[in-house]
C-alpha cells in the first residue's frame, strides 16, 4: 500500500475513533442527566407524596387536638361551678376529624426509622378515644367529681401525650423533607456541572472530529490532485519515451518505400520491427509500473546488459547523425530488480540526453558504462553511468534538472523537460538514486544505481572494439 494511502486510512480511522469518542460522551452526558434527574424526581416525589402530606395531616391531627382540649377545659370550668355542659355532638366531631387525619397519615408511606415513632402516638390516640367516652359517662351520670377527675386524670394527660407524640413525627417528617431538598440541591448543581463539562468536552471533540475531517478530505483531495498530475506526466513520459523509437520505426518505413536492394530493405524492416518492438516494450513496461501505483512489481528483473544493448542500438542512428561516438562499456552487470521496459525508459532517457547536449564540440562523445558494486552476501546494486563530453550544466542547475519540465541551457532544442525527471522518478519508485557530476564546458556524467537481483545473470563481458565495430554497423545501415 502507498504511504499516502496509508495515511488517508489513518486518518480515516482516526476520524472514526474520534466520531466514536464524540458519540460516547453525548451518551455519558445524557446518562448522567438522566441519573440526576431521576434522582431530583424521586427526591421530589418523597416530598410531595410523604414528607409534606405527613406534616399537613399530622399539623391539622393538631389542630383537632387543640379544639378537644378546649371543649375539655370548657367541661372542666363548668363542672367548677356545678353547672354541667358537656357538648358531646361538637366532641365526637373533633375526635372524629383527629382519627380521620390520623388515619390518613398512617396510610401515607413511611421513612426509615419513622415507624418507630408511631405506636407511641396511637397509643395516646387510643387513651384519648377512651377518656372522651368517660369524660361522657361521667357527664351522663352527673357526677361533678367524676367528670372532672376523668378530665383531668384521663383527657388531658392523653391529649399531651398525642401532642408530643405528633410533634415529634412533624419534626421527623420536617428533617427528612429538609434532607431530599439538600439532596434536590446537590443533584441540581452536579447535573449543571456535568452539563457544562460534557458539553465541553462534546464541543471540543466535535470541533477535533470537524479538523480531521476536514485534514481527510484535504489529504485525499491532495491524492487525487497528485494522481491527476502522476497521470498527466506518466502520458507524457509514454509519449516522450516511445518517439525515439516509433521515429526508427517511421525511418525504417520511409526507407523501404523508397525501395533499393534488396538487402537494404530487410535491413529496413528488420530495423522498423525492432523499433515497433521497443516501443511496445516501453509502452507495456511504463503502463504496468503505473498499475503498480509507481512501485517495482514484485519478483520484476531485467537484464541490464540487453537493455543497454537494445537502447544504443535504438540511439546509434541519431549518434551517428550527429558525429558522436557512442561506447559501451559493461562489466558484467547481471540483473536490476525492475521492469525491462521501466529500465529501458531510464536508459533511453539517458542516452537521449546525452544525443541532445553533446553536440558543438570537436569529438563528440558519449560512454555508456555498467557494473555491480558495493556487493555484500549476493546482494549488492547496479550502477548505469553515461557520461559525455558536451557542454555540461550550469552550476546553479544541481539537482533541478531532474524536476519535470526543467530544462538546461539551449532550451531551443526540441524536449519539453520529462527526461530525466523520468529517470530520477523510476530510480526513486525503486530504491535507487540518480545524481549528476557536471564540468561546465567539459560534458556532464549522469549516475543511477539500481538494486540488483540475487542470482545474478552471466552476461559475456564486450571488448570496446567489438563495441565500436557493432555501433559503425548500425551507423551504415
Amino acid at each position: 500500500m502507498r504511504p499516502d494511502r496509508k495515511r488517508i486510512d489513518s486518518s480515516g480511522r482516526t476520524l472514526l475513533i474520534a466520531f466514536g469518542v464524540v458519540a460516547v460522551a453525548f451518551t455519558l452526558s445524557t446518562v448522567l442527566a438522566e441519573r440526576s434527574d431521576i434522582g431530583i424526581r424521586r427526591a421530589a416525589l418523597l416530598i410531595a407524596q410523604n414528607s409534606a402530606p405527613s406534616v399537613g395531616h399530622l399539623s391539622l391531627l393538631r389542630a383537632d387536638l387543640r379544639r378537644i382540649t378546649l371543649l375539655a377545659d370548657g367541661q372542666r370550668d363548668a363542672a367548677i361551678e356545678g353547672r354541667p355542659r358537656f357538648d358531646r355532638k361538637r366532641m365526637d366531631a373533633a375526635l372524629a376529624s383527629l382519627e380521620g387525619d390520623w388515619a390518613r397519615y398512617r396510610a401515607l408511606p413511611t421513612f426509615p426509622g419513622e415507624k418507630d415513632l408511631v405506636p407511641p402516638a396511637q397509643a395516646a390516640a387510643d387513651d384519648l378515644a377512651r377518656a372522651v367516652e368517660r369524660v361522657g359517662v361521667m357527664d351522663q351520670a352527673g357526677d361533678s367529681e367524676g367528670l372532672r377527675a376523668a378530665l383531668d386524670g384521663d383527657l388531658a394527660p392523653a391529649a399531651n401525650r398525642l401532642d408530643g407524640a405528633a410533634l415529634r413525627l412533624i419534626d421527623f417528617n420536617a428533617a427528612r423533607g429538609g434532607e431530599l431538598g439538600q439532596i434536590i440541591g446537590r443533584l441540581g448543581r452536579q447535573s449543571v456541572i456535568n452539563a457544562i463539562v460534557l458539553d465541553s468536552l462534546c464541543l471540543m471533540l466535535t470541533v477535533a472530529t470537524g479538523f480531521l475531517a476536514w485534514r481527510l478530505v484535504r489529504r485525499y483531495t491532495t491524492l487525487l490532485e497528485r494522481r491527476a498530475d502522476e497521470l498527466e506526466l506518466f502520458a507524457g513520459r509514454v509519449a516522450h519515451d516511445v518517439v525515439g523509437p516509433l521515429s526508427a520505426a517511421s525511418l525504417a518505413l520511409d526507407l523501404v518505400a523508397r525501395g533499393g536492394a534488396p538487402e537494404r530493405i530487410a535491413r529496413a524492416v528488420d530495423s522498423g520491427r525492432a523499433g515497433i518492438q521497443r516501443t511496445r516494450l516501453i509502452a507495456d513496461g511504463l503502463l504496468a509500473f503505473a498499475r503498480a501505483g509507481a512501485r517495482p512489481e514484485a519478483g520484476a528483473e531485467a537484464d541490464v546488459a540487453e537493455v543497454i544493448g537494445g537502447a544504443v542500438q535504438e540511439i546509434s542512428g541519431d549518434a551517428a547523425g550527429h558525429g558522436i561516438a557512442l561506447v559501451s562499456e559493461l562489466e558484467a552487470p547481471g540483473a536490476v530488480a525492475c521492469n525491462a521496459g521501466v529500465l529501458a525508459s531510464l536508459v533511453s532517457n539517458l542516452l537521449r540526453n546525452a544525443v541532445k547536449y553533446a553536440g558543438g564540440v570537436a569529438a563528440p562523445r558519449i560512454v555508456v558504462r555498467a557494473r555491480v558494486i558495493d556487493e555484500r552476501l549476493g546482494r549488492g546494486r547496479v550502477r548505469i553511468e553515461v557520461e559525455d563530453n558536451g557542454p555540461g550544466l550550469p552550476a546553479d542547475l544541481g539537482d533541478q534538472a531532474f524536476e519535470p519540465y526543467v530544462r538546461g541551457p539551449h532550451a531551443d532544442l526540441p524536449g519539453i523537460g520529462l527526461g530525466l525527471a523520468t529517470v530520477k522518478r523510476i530510480a526513486d519508485a525503486h530504491g535507487g538514486r540518480v545524481w549528476v557530476r557536471s564540468s561546465p564546458g567539459a560534458g556532464c556524467t549522469f549516475t543511477v544505481e539500481l538494486p540488483a537481483v540475487q542470482a545474478e545473470v552471466s552476461v559475456p563481458r564486450p571488448s570496446r572494439a567489438l563495441s565500436r565495430r557493432a555501433l559503425n554497423s548500425s551507423s551504415s545501415r
